[in-house]
């Protein structure tokens, strides 16, 4: 069911239904004309209830769509209500008004049948595609949602991986060897210290960058360190 079709039908009855008028045929040989125009008329009626009120998923992504559907609507309307009036006219003239009562009454007949029928089936499918549409939606804004997390841990994971270094400064040096070898303490931060032995007359440097590991527990006391390597070399 879409307005194109939905306008031919009652275009194509409209027409056989005046034809008839014009040769003189009574209502009961035109029923089915007037059934499929009248049918026609209320199927309009109803996408244009739709037009006005479109799903918001179909707003945020076919807004141009909604408002041509919605223009479409309203000029098949104007289009209907032309033809009711010109064969209210035609009937009430030919035929009298109580013939045109009758129609209206069979037109409401058909539009209630119509509507139990044809147009609750079709709200549940529009309301299963609405719902399976927004669970599409989420999920795809879960996977979004979840691959940003990804990423952004892969970076922090890069960004530590490139900063987990830190400036060890000289603390302490103590001679350990009658050769003049010697030991020599660094600190930096989260703990970090680093112990390291140079050669007589080797370059000391007063600070240097060094490997650390966050949450360290408290190194131990740094004399304790550098008599402990000293009483080892005896």
């Amino acid at each position: 069911m879409d307005p194109i079709s939905a306008m031919a039908t009652a275009t194509a009855a409209f027409n056989a239904v005046k034809k008839g008028i014009s040769i003189g045929r009574d209502i009961e040989s035109m029923a089915s004309d007037l059934g499929r125009w009248m049918g026609a008329l209320s199927d309009l009626d109803m996408l244009e209830k739709e037009a006005k009120n479109p799903p918001i998923f179909k707003k945020l992504f076919a807004g141009q769509s909604v408002e041509q559907e919605a223009m479409t609507a309203f000029a098949n309307k104007q289009k209907a209500q032309q033809m009711r009036y010109e064969l209210q006219q035609w009937i009430s003239l030919t035929m009298g008004k109580s013939k045109w009562d009758e129609l209206v009454a069979m037109e409401v007949s058909i539009r209630k049948r119509r509507k139990e029928t044809l147009y609750r089936q079709r709200q549940r499918r529009r309301k299963f595609v609405e719902i399976v549409a927004w669970i599409l939606v989420a999920g795809a804004g879960l996977a979004a949602l979840t691959a940003f997390i990804l990423l952004l841990k892969a970076h922090t994971a890069q960004a530590q991986a490139a900063n987990d270094l830190t400036v060890c400064r000289l603390t302490k040096c103590m001679k350990i060897e009658k050769d003049g070898t010697v030991a020599c303490v660094y600190k930096g931060a989260y703990n970090t210290q680093e112990l390291l032995v140079f050669a007589p007359r080797e370059f000391r440097p007063k600070e240097f960058l060094c490997q650390w590991q966050i949450d360290q527990p408290p190194p131990p006391n740094i004399y304790d360190a550098l008599e402990a390597i000293k009483d080892s070399r005896k």
